[in-house]
């Protein structure tokens, strides 16, 4: 079974399984988890643990959350993830994937969600093209 989630409230085109960061800001996002055959899955009373890797291609950890408080499951499937600006500001930047995983408290975690994130900066740069700014007119 394949594990998706839709991001909440409802974004009518937003990807699943994916989310934006940026730098410095807390993060405070809610998805729906859900089977392909349209269910919701429920982990409450599972113990969470999201991590973001470092790229695509390797298994360096840049992020874990393992505190209930801020990654937590909610009856009818619900999962919310809250990244502290510090947390965020660390991340580095472009894409990355991440996993969320679960774990009854007798057992070892499981991989429940394999998504992307993407990290880019707040502010958007006006200065562009500035190789055309150089040449004379």
């Amino acid at each position: 079974m394949k594990i998706r989630a839709k991001r909440l409230p409802g974004e009518g085109r937003s990807r699943l399984s994916w989310f934006r960061v940026h730098p410095g800001v807390p993060l405070d996002v809610t998805f729906q988890l859900m089977s392909t055959n349209r269910s919701s899955v429920n982990w409450v009373g599972h113990e969470p643990r999201f991590r973001i890797f470092s790229q695509f291609v390797d298994q360096l950890v840049v992020l874990e959350i393992t505190d209930p408080q801020r990654c937590e499951f909610k009856l009818g499937g619900v999962w919310r993830l809250r990244l502290t600006a510090e947390e965020t500001e660390s991340l580095p930047r472009g894409g990355m994937r991440f996993t969320l995983e679960h774990r009854a408290h007798d057992g070892d975690y499981v991989l429940g969600l394999l998504g992307t994130v993407s990290c880019c900066e707040t502010t958007i740069n006006s200065n562009h093209n500035r190789i055309s700014s150089l040449l004379p007119r």
